[in-house]
């Protein structure tokens, strides 16, 4: 399962948007996040980045585990590099890290809110708006963290939500150049059937009937507002014996 969900290939996607992580439960439990006593919350653990992270069960801390020590196993460590801001004498270089960013992978927690999807509801969660005031950095973005959510519905629905999320555009992989041409229309499409094919693959390895869903936000944050524009989403799958993580890298669209 684990080979077969993370080889999977989306037709003409950069390779840097789609990682998936698969893990047993048991091994996420010998290795998880360590815990916190004489906590207020039902769940308290230590992140790697030194942070509290607090959460509504024990599934969480199995999920941030997953994301901080396995995920930025998928990414090749950035070198150290210019800031972006390479005119501001104080900014400095950014140090060598791993993950998307260069700054690890974070963990979520959880507040125990839910989404419940419905006939003729909207499938899609909250998106990062961009307007006239991002030219520049947001100085709250390197701190987002849109803690996990379960989401809860019908088989149906749960599919249509899971290929909605995976929302990538021409910024997202390699096409044919602009204006639109018939052949960008062409691999556009088969995107899409890439992407109905991975969440058929998801939904086979874990039947709605037998699994719990899971999604969150910016856990492959950036600590340095290197790429503000980015936005990066989480969505999660466990059973009684697995745990898989779909992480995909959205950027803004120029167009």
């Amino acid at each position: 399962m684990a080979a077969e969900l993370a080889d999977f290939k989306v037709a003409h996607l950069y390779q840097e948007r789609r990682v998936v992580r698969v893990c047993g439960v048991d091994d996420l439990r010998e290795e998880a996040l360590e815990a916190v006593a004489d906590s207020t919350a039902p769940v308290t653990y230590q992140s790697l980045h030194g942070d509290l992270i607090t959460a509504t069960g024990e599934i969480f801390r199995l999920l941030d585990t997953l994301l901080e020590k396995r995920l930025p196993e998928a990414f090749a460590p950035l070198a150290e590099r210019e800031h972006w801001e390479d005119d501001d004498e104080d900014a400095g270089p950014l140090p060598a890290g791993p993950g998307p960013y260069g700054s690890g992978v974070r963990a979520l927690g959880s507040t125990g809110e839910r989404i419940t999807l419905i006939p003729d509801g909207n499938l899609a969660l909250p998106q990062a708006r961009f307007g006239d005031e991002d030219d520049q950095p947001d100085d709250d973005a390197p701190h987002r963290r849109e803690p996990w959510q379960e989401v809860t519905g019908a088989p149906d629905l749960l599919r249509a939500w899971l290929i909605g999320r995976m929302r990538w555009t021409m910024n997202d992989g390699d096409y044919s150049e602009s204006p639109r041409t018939e052949q960008e229309r062409i691999q556009l499409a088969e995107t899409q059937a890439g992407r109905t094919e991975l969440a058929d693959r998801f939904l086979t390895a874990f039947p709605p009937e037998r699994s719990r869903y899971f999604a969150g936000a910016h856990a492959g944050w950036d600590r340095w507002s290197e790429d503000y524009l980015s936005r990066d989403e989480v969505i999660a799958f466990a059973s009684e014996d697995h745990v898989a993580v779909l992480w995909i890298a959205l950027y803004r669209f120029y167009g």
